[in-house]
């Protein structure tokens, strides 16, 4: 191969990757808001968790907590996030918490971020052993390991670099009823709706975006926004429940 045809075969790799174009860190004046409610199609209901072990100290039943929805159907713990944006503010400078408490990880979902700098704080809240073993979702539904990391005292603290971004599953390999969600942006514009379904995004660079609507129990939703400076946008989105494999 000449040297032209190996540089041309780098950027393709590059362009592929995502490695040749990286989020660009800028000030932001007069961005926009989207702001908004996600919604159940109903109120689903919640499973109950069966305890196998420790079961002094966890019971013998637990809720999962997967659909924890508000009486006016707005819904807790989904993922918004805008897709593949190139520019903006700052990305936050913040390890992720993962702990280990009351027998669930807390919190079950949330959203991190990747900067150099950032760890995943690992924490064991209870007075038993926990194995937190963290995955990075592929297509297809396969998984790779990110981390794989025993936890047997109460307090222990295990701090690890964030290597990977994307949507990645926790779970306790000693429990295996406990579980939880990351998503590892590579920018500042990713957020989980809280109690209410309320989210909030700021400081968006004016221009059209796709929203990527994501939660553990339901189907996954993109839609197509646009941003305006100095105004928000109000994005209100109802989900509902994946079918059965």
């Amino acid at each position: 191969m000449t040297k032209l045809g190996i540089r041309l075969l780098g950027v393709a790799v590059l362009f592929l990757s995502g490695a040749a174009f990286p989020y660009k860190e800028i000030e932001v004046k007069n961005g926009g808001v989207i702001k908004g409610k996600i919604k159940a199609a109903k109120k689903y209901k919640d499973p109950v968790l069966t305890i196998t072990k420790n079961t002094d100290f966890c019971g013998t039943s637990k809720p999962a907590r997967l659909y924890e929805i508000a009486p006016d159907l707005g819904l807790k713990n989904a993922i918004v996030a805008i897709k593949k944006i190139k520019k903006g503010k700052p990305i936050p400078k913040q390890d992720c918490v993962i702990d280990n408490k009351d027998c669930y990880f807390e919190p079950l979902v949330q959203v991190c971020f990747k900067k150099k700098g950032n760890k995943f704080v690992f924490t064991n809240s209870d007075p038993f052993l926990h194995n937190t073993h963290i995955n990075k979702i592929l297509k297809k539904g396969k998984e790779r390991t990110a981390y794989n990391l025993a936890l047997p005292k109460k307090g222990q603290v295990i701090r690890k670099p964030i290597r990977t971004s994307g949507l990645h599953k926790v779970k306790c390999d000693a429990h295996a009823w406990m579980w939880g969600y990351v998503y590892i942006s590579k920018h500042p514009y990713a957020t989980v709706t809280n109690s209410k379904g309320e989210f909030v995004i700021k400081d968006i660079p004016p221009g059209k975006y796709k929203l990527w609507i994501w939660h553990p129990g339901m189907k996954e939703v993109v839609k197509e926004v646009e941003v305006k400076a100095g105004k928000t946008t109000t994005v209100n989105v109802t989900l509902k429940k994946k079918e059965k494999k």
